[in-house]
């Protein structure tokens, strides 16, 4: 019993040929089905779509009305189903901020290079996403193991963090060697707004310290970055953002004996129930694998001093 797609797609073929046999050739099925299935058709048309005869089939004048009809029907379908339907949906990312311009944005720019038909959407903040309500994506999320077994999730760096400022700054307040040090030079910290307070600076040994004076509070982590970069004082930050400052020698890492290493990890997460969309499998591939690469985003301090 054929439904009235396969009516549409099977008349079609028929009206497209000579006989009912070529056009069960192309179909890969025998006459027999071509013939039933016309039969069927007339009969809930009322109308005789073909004309037959021992050697060809001629369509009638309503056959061929019918025809451009069913064609047009067999289109909407196509482009319900086709790829049209996805020419204006993007990929959307929830990611820290401060990833954005060293990280996301170069791996983004590679992507639409190769794939200029994908769009993007990101969302950039420092408080955990709900990617379901939200309708994420990809999301990128720095700490402890994502156990919810609603998402997929790679683990694909670390984080660690360092004690960096200018040279000038170290210049006018001297080099800190010691966590006691800190309390005599200008310090910068983040303001966590879901704790409301400020975010301690990490050591090794589970050492926590808290600015109890800093010069400047900020909860965004691009600025307070810019702040270390113009002077202002000395910042924690990831060593990944820190790295090609280092490099470059346009900021100076302090305190490194007491670096606490690879306590956090770098998860590239997407839910994982239904079917993946290629041009989220596509983004979703392209940064784990970046990330991945210790020379994208480094994460020790002693592989920028080599």
């Amino acid at each position: 019993m054929f439904n009235r797609l396969d009516y549409l797609k099977i008349y079609c073929v028929a009206a497209q040929h000579r006989t009912f046999r070529d056009a069960a050739t192309k179909l890969n099925v025998s006459p027999q089905v071509i013939t039933r299935c016309i039969k069927e058709l007339e009969a809930e048309l009322g109308e005789i779509l073909f004309v037959r005869s021992t050697r060809n089939i001629k369509i009638t004048t309503f056959g061929e009305q019918f025809y451009e009809k069913a064609q047009a029907a067999l289109a909407v379908m196509d482009d319900v189903f086709g790829h049209s339907i996805h020419n204006n949906l993007s990929v959307k990312i929830t990611a820290p901020p401060s990833y954005a311009k060293p990280f996301l944005l170069p791996v983004l720019k590679k992507i639409t290079d190769e794939h200029p038909e994908i769009r993007f959407d990101l969302r950039l903040s420092n408080q955990i996403a709900d990617v379901v309500e939200e309708k994420i994506d990809i999301g990128i999320r720095v700490g402890r193991p994502i156990t919810d077994h609603r998402f997929i999730a790679r683990a694909v760096s670390k984080v660690n963090h360092v004690v960096v400022a200018t040279p000038d700054t170290i210049a006018k307040y001297g080099k800190p060697t010691t966590l006691e040090d800190l309390n005599r030079v200008p310090m910068t910290t983040l303001f966590d707004n879901t704790r409301n307070q400020v975010w301690e600076w990490f050591f090794k040994d589970n050492i926590h310290i808290t600015p109890e004076n800093p010069v400047l509070i900020t909860d965004d982590a691009d600025a307070e970055f810019e702040a270390i970069l113009h002077g202002i004082g000395f910042g924690q930050v990831s060593v990944s953002v820190a790295a090609p400052y280092i490099k470059k020698g346009l900021l100076v890492p302090v305190l490194t004996d007491y670096e606490l290493t690879d306590e956090w990890d770098v998860y590239i997460y997407r839910p994982q129930s239904g079917p993946v969309p290629p041009r989220v499998r596509i983004v979703f591939d392209a940064l784990v694998e970046h990330f991945q690469n210790p020379e994208f985003m480094p994460v020790r301090i002693p592989d920028l001093l080599v």
